[in-house]
C-alpha cells in the first residue's frame, strides 16, 4: 500500500509540475490571481463536474439544473431517504387516482412571476407531452386546476409511487413555460432570464462553464453564496490539481484513489457521502451469446469477488454489494457472493471446458467477451480492470472498451458488445426501485433485452400496490429472480460519492442525490 502510495504521490506531483507550467484556466474567466481572489471575496463556489451541461432545454437538460441549484423540484428525497415537500407545500392522496397537490405561495420564478397552479399545470402538461422521463413515469396521466394554489393529478393506474416520481430530477423540474415556449428552439437566449425558481440563477452557458448568480428574491431567503462557476472538465486529474492550484473548491466524479493521495493534507480533503443508492450496474446482452446462457451470466456474477473490488481496489470508497439493492432498505436481499468453485463447476457442467489457453470453449466458441464502460466515470478503469483478471481466472476472456454516451451504444447496438458497466441506481432519485426501466420487457433502458413474462407481471403488480408490507414481499420475489435465479443482472460496488475539496469547503457533504449545489451549500466556519 505505501509502494502505491508513494507512486500516485510522484505521479500526481508531476502532473501538478506540467499543469502549473502549462495550463491555462479551468475556467473562462478568473485566470489571474487578482480574479482568484476576487472570486474568493464574492463567496464563489467553483465546482468541476465531468459531465458537460449541453443546453438550457429544460425538457432534455432540465435535471442538471437541480444539480447545481438554479432548477427544483416539487418533492425531494431528503438525507434520511424520506419524501418531503419542496417547492410543494404538501402532497396529499385522495383515492388511488388523485393527489391533491398545493403550492407555497411564496415561490416565485427568478424571473418575478408566481408560480400558481395554473403555472404549474402548463408546465406538467408539457413535460408530459414532451418528457420520454415523465411519461414513462406517469403515462396517461392527467392534471386539473383547483384553486389559485391547488391542483389535482389524475393518474391513469393506481400508482403509489407518485411521491417519489415528483422527486425525481428529469420528471418535473420547475421552469416558467411561457418564456420557454417564447424562444422557440433559441434555448440560449433564456440565460439571464430566470426560468427557474431556485437559489442561483443561470447567467451564461458555454462549452466549458455554467456561471449562475444569486437570486436575491429567492423564496427559502438570501442565499449564502454571491456566485456559482460549474465547469465542465473530463479530466480526472485537471480536477483535482484545480482543487490545490487554488483554482476550483469543489471536484465531484473523483477517482477513489484520492483518497490515498490526500490523506494526512491541512490543504486539501477527500470526502464522501455517509450513504449510497447509486451503484455500478452490470448489464448483460442476453440476446446474443453467451449471456443468453443462464449458466454464464450467473457464473460472471460469481466469478466477481465484490469485497476485493469495494475494499482493495477502490479503498473503501464504496460499499460492499451483496445484492441488487444497497444496505439499509427494508426490501434489500442479500443473495449475491463470490463463489469461485462454484462459478468454475456452473460452466464446467453446462459444457465450457477450458482450453489450452486457459479460455473456456464450447462447441468451438471461445468464451470472449466485450465490456464496455465510459470515461466520465474513472473508477469504471479499475473496476473493469479487475473483474478482467478475477473472471480469467474461471477461463473468461475479457475486452474492455470505453466509449461516450454508452446508452446509446447499448441501445442502438453501434458496436458489438456482451456487457456494460454503467454508474447508475437501482433506487431512483425520488426513492423508487426503478425495475419498470432497468427490467421490465417493456423498459426504456432495459437495453439488455431481458424479457421475463413472471418479472413482468411482479414488477407491474408492484406498480399499482400500496400496502407497504405487500410491496416488500413483491420486491423479495423480484431480487430472487433478478440475481439468484436468473442473473439478468448483478451490481459490482455501491458509491458512497466521494469529492475533492478545498481547505474552505472541509464540511462539505456530497449528496447521495445528485444535489451538489443547494440554498444550504456554503464555505465552512
Amino acid at each position: 500500500m505505501q509502494r502505491k502510495k508513494s507512486f500516485l504521490l510522484t505521479l500526481i506531483m508531476g502532473l501538478l509540475f506540467l499543469f502549473m507550467i502549462n495550463s491555462t484556466s479551468i475556467f473562462a474567466a478568473g485566470n489571474t490571481e487578482e480574479d482568484q481572489k476576487n472570486d474568493r471575496n464574492r463567496s464563489t463556489l467553483r465546482i468541476l463536474t465531468s459531465f458537460r451541461i449541453k443546453s438550457m432545454n429544460p425538457v432534455k437538460q432540465g435535471f442538471w439544473y437541480s444539480e447545481f441549484g438554479s432548477a427544483e423540484l416539487l418533492m425531494k428525497w431528503d438525507r434520511d431517504f424520506t419524501i418531503k415537500p419542496w417547492v410543494l407545500k404538501s402532497l396529499d392522496q385522495i383515492d388511488e387516482l388523485r393527489w391533491r397537490l398545493t403550492l407555497r405561495p411564496e415561490v416565485k420564478f427568478q424571473n418575478g412571476k408566481k408560480l400558481d397552479a395554473e403555472a404549474l399545470a402548463a408546465l406538467m402538461c408539457r413535460q408530459l407531452e414532451l418528457s420520454p422521463s415523465a411519461k414513462a413515469n406517469l403515462p396517461g396521466t392527467q392534471v386539473k386546476i383547483i384553486s389559485e394554489y391547488e391542483l389535482e393529478l389524475i393518474t391513469q393506474t393506481p400508482n403509489p409511487t407518485v411521491p417519489n416520481i415528483l422527486a425525481e430530477e428529469s420528471v418535473f423540474p420547475i421552469y416558467d413555460v411561457e418564456l420557454v415556449d417564447s424562444v422557440g428552439e433559441e434555448y440560449e437566449k433564456l440565460a439571464g432570464k430566470g426560468m427557474f425558481t431556485g437559489p442561483y440563477t443561470v447567467v451564461s452557458l458555454n462549452d466549458q462553464e455554467l456561471i449562475l448568480n444569486r437570486n436575491e428574491q429567492y423564496w427559502q431567503g438570501v442565499p449564502p453564496l454571491s456566485e456559482v462557476k460549474v465547469g465542465f472538465v473530463s479530466d480526472d486529474q485537471a480536477k483535482m490539481l484545480a482543487v490545490e492550484h487554488d483554482e476550483a473548491d469543489i471536484a465531484i466524479y473523483v477517482p477513489s484513489e484520492a483518497k490515498i493521495l490526500y490523506q494526512g493534507r491541512d490543504d486539501v480533503f477527500f470526502v464522501t457521502a455517509p450513504n449510497t443508492r447509486e451503484g455500478v450496474r452490470l448489464v448483460f446482452n442476453q440476446r446474443s451469446a453467451p449471456f443468453n446462457e443462464i449458466s454464464v451470466r450467473k457464473a460472471f456474477g460469481m466469478g466477481i469477488n465484490y469485497e476485493v473490488i469495494a475494499n482493495n481496489i477502490l479503498n473503501g470508497v464504496y460499499e460492499v454489494a451483496r445484492g441488487y439493492y444497497p444496505s439499509g432498505f427494508p426490501f434489500s436481499v442479500y443473495n449475491q457472493k463470490y463463489d469461485m468453485n462454484k462459478a468454475i463447476k456452473t460452466l464446467s457442467e453446462d459444457g465450457w471446458k477450458l482450453g489450452k489457453d486457459s479460455i473456456r470453449v464450447k462447441k468451438g466458441q471461445r468464451l470472449h467477451i466485450v465490456m464496455l464502460i465510459y470515461p466520465q466515470q474513472p473508477d469504471l478503469v479499475p473496476i473493469a480492470t479487475a473483474i478482467q483478471a478475477q473472471l480469467k481466472e474461471i477461463g473468461f476472456e475479457m475486452e474492455i472498451i470505453s466509449v461516450d454516451g454508452i446508452n446509446q451504444v447499448m441501445k442502438e447496438d453501434r458496436i458489438p458488445w456482451n456487457c456494460s458497466l454503467v454508474f447508475n441506481s437501482a433506487i431512483s432519485g425520488g426513492g423508487v426501485p426503478q425495475l419498470h426501466r432497468y427490467i421490465h420487457s417493456k423498459g426504456d433502458r432495459n437495453y439488455g433485452g431481458i424479457n421475463d413474462a413472471n418479472l413482468d407481471a411482479l414488477i407491474d403488480e408492484l406498480q399499482v400496490t400500496f400496502n407497504n408490507d405487500k410491496r416488500i414481499e413483491l420486491l423479495k420475489t423480484i431480487q430472487d429472480l433478478i440475481v439468484a435465479k436468473n442473473g439478468y443482472q448483478f451490481f459490482v460496488a455501491n458509491k458512497l460519492f466521494p469529492a475533492v475539496v478545498s481547505k474552505a469547503y472541509r464540511n462539505y457533504l456530497p449528496s447521495h442525490n445528485w444535489q451538489h449545489v443547494t440554498f444550504e451549500t456554503k464555505p465552512s466556519e
